[in-house]
């Protein structure tokens, strides 16, 4: 797993990789907007309930509405930085271990000959032999390609090595390392914890498609309606 740099010592302290580069938000997890969404989101109950004028029923399909608003709006800035971290590890990668710009026809021949090269080797012994082979022969297309596959299959000794050869990579390789894999399962706990928004308890702890269905809900003689 990628170990984030502000999240090492601490994992106490919640992050947002923006503008390039990742950044504390304090030592909850909670971001600034799920924290503000939730304010808001409590204080839209509080009214709800304050409200004289509702039955029962009417407050709770309101709560309901006010519930599912939040949470999608959360979900949807979660999703967001999933996005945005997925370009940018694929930005980096591209950088690192791809090719940028364009290239003639023969350079586009051998680097895909490099790329079906790499893509059969099958243990990490085997693509170190292959990568100081390919140093070796000053094949540079071809110890990209492994030092690609290496990054893809997890053989982080192969591609060190590969950074060792090629310093001028080292900047880029140190921002895609600061960089979470979405694709880890831990992380992806960690991000769904931070993106997560508390039910309001007059909804017991439902399912959310009962939420769902419950905010849908047209009562008799008129809409429920929400808080002013």
């Amino acid at each position: 797993m990628t170990i984030n740099p502000l999240t090492q010592d601490d994992p106490t302290i919640a992050a947002e990789y923006f503008e390039g580069r990742w950044q504390q938000k304090g030592r909850t997890l909670t971001t600034r907007d799920v924290a503000a969404i939730s304010e808001r989101l409590a204080s839209e109950v509080a009214r709800i309930n304050g409200r004289r004028s509702l039955s029962d029923d009417a407050k709770r399909i309101a709560i309901a509405r006010a519930y599912r608003e939040a949470r999608d709006q959360i979900q949807a800035a979660g999703q967001a930085v999933i996005d945005q971290v997925t370009n940018e590890r694929a930005r980096l990668s591209r950088k690192l271990f791809g090719y940028e710009g364009t290239a003639d026809a023969q350079t586009v021949i051998v680097r895909r000959d490099a790329a079906d090269r790499a893509a059969k080797l099958e243990t990490p012994h085997e693509a170190q032999r292959a990568l100081e082979r390919a140093e070796a022969n000053g094949d540079t297309h071809l110890a990209q390609a492994i030092a690609g596959q290496s990054f893809a299959n997890g053989w982080g000794d192969v591609v060190h090595s590969w950074f060792d050869a090629n310093p001028q990579a080292g900047e880029t390789a140190r921002q895609l390392s600061e960089l979470p894999d979405p694709n880890d399962g831990v992380w992806r706990v960690q991000h769904a914890m931070t993106y997560s928004v508390m039910q309001p308890q007059e909804l017991g702890g439902i399912p959310d498609y009962q939420v769902d269905r419950l905010a849908d809900t047209v009562l008799d003689g008129g809409d429920a309606p929400t808080a002013a």
